[in-house]
């Protein structure tokens, strides 16, 4: 029987939530390995498949904020287990989907439950520990978080390979009873930290703003990045951004307190978590690389990713000990430079289609990320108050989940664009009779073996087919290749601002 004392009450605790961002990072890691295989069996177009993802994220982004209200007026435990709830039945929503349009509406629903479960369970943690030991507690946090982020690939290639894709769904289910078992007994009673009020005109700007803004991303490449309806939606998004900010200055009880971003270290952390969580998103696209240009299983490609989120058990707690030693720039600094050089190293080897050449690579991103994300999650979270550590955690996990929306977003589209233009050349300028006849969209997702591309190759010779593969296998390679240049280009920004990070940095006590 479990014994929950003073003394042991905060592992306890630190466990519970643990879990709970357990879920989050198996969704991310072994929804990848799985997405080739949802296309197929659902009949998925490229952007369609996108949403699988985003239409997730960004109904997470969008929420995240008032679910760090909500936790500090009715208490982060309630808020933490209605989410919980609320995600455990949208996985299995998300298992029995029958068609694109309802997974992706039952992914919408898991990112409203996410949205309230975790600003409480950043909140959770670092209140249960002293300020001193943090830094040391959210490394134990991400990095026993970050275990089922290493198995995520694993289990999510094996549920693929034996059984079928739905079943990455249901490995949810054990991890999210047994962190609403662990919150409901050994987490103890919240105390409100402020009064219940809610910001409805401000809730309403903020997702007019993240909603538009990331759509815009979202859909540039579909719908075209200069055409009326982006443009738009853009100018939309950026008068409630202006509206948001007017507001929250002027309003008692604002969504978000706008003095936190006056502390330069809340902002910088802020920016850098953005940037890096986008650039995290290359994990979704290695993950189909592996198995669509290297040909491997489900299963070897989620064995093939673990150099890539392994070293995140063991770091994460490493970079929490040297942010707490020698405060935030050291271990973020070198993370961020690790990320860079690793995106390089796996844009350059991908032209070599041999996983030995993306190992090193895969590793040193491993190494880099865990170093980057643990160290400045427990400084943004040391340099408020109290009173203000349920919102802040709310603005540090919508920072992370609109990173992730707009690194998807952009990185998609850029992928897209430049595999759409090097197919379009080959067959309009390259190919001869039959294969000058096809356009590029009959062919979307030919490396998946959709079943649009399938039905319009059916026709063709056995040399045309082969060409007209060989031809996608390079354009893909190609657009890869300079998708992970540009990542690389935005992790080097995060280098740039570290280094404008205080080197004193005051902890609230």
């Amino acid at each position: 029987m479990l014994s929950f004392h003073d003394k042991n009450r905060k592992w306890w605790t630190l466990l519970a939530m643990s879990s709970a961002l357990a879920l989050v990072f198996i969704d991310q890691t072994a929804l990848a390995v799985a997405l080739p295989a949802i296309q197929r069996d659902l009949n998925l177009n490229n952007n369609l498949l996108q949403w699988v993802i985003n239409g997730y994220l960004l109904t997470l982004s969008t929420f995240i904020l008032l679910g760090g209200r909500v936790g500090d007026g009715l208490g982060h435990k309630r808020a933490f287990l209605f989410g919980s709830i609320v995600f455990i039945a949208a996985s299995l929503g998300s298992a029995a989907a029958q068609s694109g349009s309802w997974l992706i509406v039952a992914r919408i629903i898991q990112g409203v439950g996410a949205a309230f479960m975790l600003p409480s369970t950043n909140a959770l943690v670092v209140q249960a520990f002293p300020k001193k030991d943090r830094g040391k507690a959210v490394g134990l946090y991400v990095g026993l978080a970050a275990t089922f982020l290493a198995l995520g690939p694993f289990l999510g290639g094996m549920l693929t390979a034996w059984f079928s894709w739905r079943a990455v769904f249901w490995i949810n289910l054990p991890v999210a009873l047994t962190s609403v078992v662990l919150a409901s007994t050994a987490v103890p009673k919240w105390e409100a930290t402020d009064k219940m009020t809610i910001d409805y005109a401000g809730l309403l700007l903020s997702i007019g703003f993240i909603s538009g803004f990331v759509l815009c991303f979202m859909q540039g490449s579909l719908w075209g990045w200069t055409s009326p309806t982006i443009i738009i939606v853009f100018l939309l998004s950026m008068f409630a951004l202006i509206g948001f900010i007017l507001l929250e200055h002027r309003i008692q009880h604002p969504l978000v307190e706008m003095a936190l971003f006056k502390n330069p270290v809340f902002s910088i952390a802020l920016t850098v978590t953005v940037i890096v969580q986008a650039v995290a998103m290359v994990f979704v696209f290695w993950a189909i690389f592996i198995q669509n240009v290297l040909a491997y299983s489900p299963l070897q490609a989620g064995l093939l990713l673990l150099p890539a989120v392994l070293p995140v058990i063991f770091m994460a707690p490493i970079g929490g000990y040297l942010r707490d030693r020698y405060g935030p720039t050291p271990p973020m600094f070198t993370g961020c430079l690790l990320v860079t050089l690793s995106l390089i190293w796996i844009g350059f080897s991908s032209h070599y289609q041999r996983y030995v050449w993306l190992f090193p690579g895969l590793l040193l991103y491993g190494i880099g990320m865990s170093l980057s994300i643990s160290g400045n999650l427990a400084t943004v979270m040391s340099t408020v108050t109290d009173k203000q550590c349920g919102i802040a955690g709310a603005i540090m996990g919508c920072a992370r989940q609109v990173g992730n929306s707009m690194g998807l977003a952009i990185l998609v589209g850029l992928l897209s664009s430049l595999n759409k233009w090097q197919l379009t050349v080959f067959l309009s300028k390259k190919a001869s009779p039959p294969l000058s006849y096809i356009q590029e969209h009959q062919i979307d997702g030919l490396l998946m073996k959709s079943t649009l591309a399938m039905h319009t190759i059916s026709h063709l010779s056995i040399q045309s087919v082969a060409l007209l593969k060989i031809a996608a296998l390079k354009a893909y390679i190609f657009a890869f290749s300079i998708t992970m240049y540009a990542a690389a280009l935005l992790t080097f920004l995060c280098l740039l601002l570290v280094l404008r990070m205080p080197r004193a940095v005051k902890f609230v006590d």
